[in-house]
């Protein structure tokens, strides 16, 4: 999991990991299945999919394009809709929410009294 978190954007990461590790594929993909109970690609696509939740949540006004290629699932297959699954948030809503959220810490960083958090009545 360490070498996903260096190499996540790397398209080659899966092939060179068994070789990072020393160790064969067959080796490689039985460890996975025994201790996490998932193949090293299903690993490493749900590694990526956390990257680009929390890349999207910091940088909402970035292109999803952008950040998805960043994340590493530039080659990735319907890449929104593992993304919806995977959260249970279609993502036009998440990144409204991550956009607004944005603003309202912006707001909230100019406007560090507390009568700027009551709306007019």
């Amino acid at each position: 999991m360490s070498y996903f978190a260096q190499h996540f954007a790397d398209p080659n990461a899966l092939t060179t990991l068994h070789e990072a590790l020393g160790t064969s594929d067959e080796c490689l993909d039985f460890s996975f299945d025994h201790v996490r109970g998932m193949t090293p690609a299903e690993a490493l696509l749900d590694h990526r999919l956390n990257h680009l939740f929390a890349t999207l949540s910091d940088h909402p006004r970035q292109g999803l394009g952008s950040a998805i290629h960043a994340c590493g699932l530039g080659q990735t297959m319907n890449v929104v809709r593992r993304f919806e699954t995977a959260f249970g948030i279609d993502m036009p809503l998440f990144l409204l929410t991550c956009r607004r959220a944005a603003e309202d810490r912006l707001f909230r960083k100019s406007h560090p009294e507390a009568e700027a958090l009551v709306l007019p009545g």
